[in-house]
């Protein structure tokens, strides 16, 4: 993907940030291989080594991360491109793209704004545009849509994955998948969508098939009631060990 030349200024802004997703502002740990206990085993036991992931990198699945406060403008696009159009790209190298045509001191006070969103998307051939609509209007739509969202006054980009009648079902790349009920969604909703779309676009793409909500008391009811099940809700650990 291409984008205008960044002039000196910007240039240094890109370094400046870039250097700060290398070295900190980093908000999700990376994936990492998890233990797994089985007991003991008899002589002569044979293991069949599989693949063991956690809730938390389930929760990402069909989402691009953010590694930064200010990064979510990157993140949501990243998921876009990649989940929606069929790219292989990465929050940085939109970052990086980004901030050609932004002003990294803005960006680093407040994040990118939907214009820029609008014009780097522009310039890469795409149509992209922010439109006000009602609730009801996100129920019939399955388009790529990204909304910005007010969170206790902190502003965050998602993505709408699917829109049901009482809930929402979000693309968040801070938290991952997860749903909102519909008065949480339209109070810190502002009614505008930013709509990108590709000539790759995929209607029926993995984006728009949300996963079931991941919990404790779900997993744990297809194999055993627990009754810490309840409270591993919350993340209280009542001596069971609920890792996988």
């Amino acid at each position: 993907m291409h984008s205008a030349k960044a002039g000196p200024k910007a240039l240094a802004g890109i370094f400046a940030l870039v250097s700060v997703l290398a070295t900190g502002g980093c908000m999700t740990a990376p994936a990492s291989q998890t233990p797994l206990w089985l007991g003991q085993l008899s002589q002569g036991t044979q293991i069949e080594r599989v693949s063991v992931r956690s809730w938390k990198e389930r929760k990402f699945d069909n989402v691009v991360r953010q590694r930064a406060d200010f990064s979510c403008g990157a993140a949501v696009l990243a998921t876009v491109f990649n989940h929606a159009f069929g790219y292989d790209t990465t929050e940085q190298q939109v970052l990086v793209n980004m901030l050609k045509i932004a002003d990294p001191d803005l960006v680093r006070e407040k994040g990118f704004s939907l214009l820029d969103m609008k014009t780097y998307a522009q310039t890469l051939g795409m149509q992209a545009e922010g439109y006000q609509v009602e609730y009801p209007k996100l129920l019939d739509l399955r388009v790529p849509m990204i909304a910005l969202l007010d969170i206790r006054g902190y502003k965050h980009f998602v993505v709408i994955r699917a829109a049901f009648d009482d809930k929402i079902a979000i693309a968040d790349p801070a938290l991952g998948n997860r749903m909102m009920t519909r008065k949480a969604f339209e109070d810190a909703w502002n009614d505008v969508i930013f709509i990108v779309l590709d000539d790759r676009f995929d209607a029926e793409a993995e984006l728009f098939n949300p996963p079931s909500p991941i919990s404790a008391k779900r997993l744990l009811a297809t194999h055993a009631d627990l009754p810490a099940a309840a409270a591993a809700e919350f993340g209280i650990n009542l001596g069971f060990d609920f890792s996988l």
